[in-house]
């Protein structure tokens, strides 16, 4: 390539980086902003809160999506697209970060971009992080339509939406379906015969990524009951089935909100949350606890992408460094 096109060529690449961040931002900015006058409506200040079951909140949230991003690189080595695990990580959080900005597409620009020094094609990028994201939902729906059939069968409406949606979260993930969406889609004739190794999956190594990631939302429904801590010291009934209905909770609220195609899931997950909450906590603590959430859940996110995002440098040979 000429320098002349080189130097226009990077000036390009780093104007477009330049405005995916702006718009990161913004949907930062947009969705924080939204929350806090929410908040404020309900007559709470962040003085109120008891800032240690925050910070719990935010670190039990973090944790419980480790087993969907390392369920992400299992897929990547399994379509012989290996990464590193920091570098897999990293691209998975930091894009995450992606489902504050309008439309679904942010996130996958912002993964397959951090693979690609990893050596990661967009094109087999692009298919597990739609396999991934499907089953992580998938798993969620499940999780809390069995809570709510096993220990709330009065709320049988809510059971049968959290069915719904894990039918039409999980349908796609099935192997032979999926690879005919990805044909259908286009990736088969970027990367040919890629997504037929899916089969090498095997029934066994997507049972133990439907008990990781499980456990992953148990964990987001202790950072819900955190929440709840932050603003309620004594919150009634027994703890245990509390964290039950916050793991329903958090797991159906986050689903909705992603089917929902609404940035971040605004409004979707509170009101849900607030569904589900109330009937225990009261109205007011169930809304005042899914704003608090969302935005110890935003916040979180923001600090873990931005620390993994300038620690961590993946190299082009796909070792992890440091600046």
């Amino acid at each position: 390539m000429a320098p002349g096109k080189a130097r226009t060529r990077a000036r390009l690449v780093t104007a477009l980086k330049a405005a995916l961040v702006a718009l990161v931002l913004w949907g930062l900015h947009r969705t924080i902003r939204s929350a806090l006058a929410d908040l404020e409506g309900q007559h709470w200040r962040p003085s109120e809160l008891r800032v240690g079951w925050l910070v719990v909140s935010g670190v039990a949230y973090l944790a419980g999506q480790l087993p969907s991003s390392l369920f992400w690189r299992r897929l990547l080595a399994t379509l012989d697209a290996p990464a590193p695990a920091l570098a897999a990580v990293r691209a998975w959080y930091v894009g995450s970060i992606g489902k504050y900005v309008p439309g679904k597409a942010t996130v996958i620009v912002l993964r397959t971009a951090l693979l690609r020094r990893a050596g990661v094609g967009i094109a087999v990028a692009t298919a597990t992080i739609f396999f991934e994201t499907l089953t992580t939902m998938a798993v969620g729906a499940f999780l809390a339509g069995g809570i709510l059939v096993v220990a709330y069968r009065d709320r049988w409406q809510l059971a049968a939406m959290a069915g719904g949606l894990m039918l039409v979260a999980g349908a796609p993930t099935v192997p032979a379906i999926f690879k005919r969406l990805a044909k259908w889609a286009g990736i088969e004739r970027a990367a040919p015969g890629t997504i037929d190794k899916l089969d090498h999956l095997g029934p066994a190594t997507l049972v133990r990524a439907w008990a990781t990631i499980a456990a992953g939302w148990c964990l987001i429904g202790a950072s819900v009951v955190a929440g709840l801590l932050a603003i309620e010291p004594a919150p009634p009934g027994g703890r245990l089935a509390l964290w039950a209905l916050a793991t329903a909770a958090g797991g159906l609220s986050v689903v909705a909100g992603f089917v929902s195609f609404i940035p971040g899931g605004l409004v979707v997950r509170d009101a849900v949350m607030l569904e589900l909450l109330a009937p225990e906590v009261g109205t007011g603590k169930a809304l005042v606890c899914a704003l608090v959430v969302r935005l110890v859940w935003l916040v979180s996110e923001a600090a873990i992408s931005t620390i993994l995002y300038f620690s961590v440098r993946p190299t082009s040979s796909g070792v992890d460094a440091t600046p």
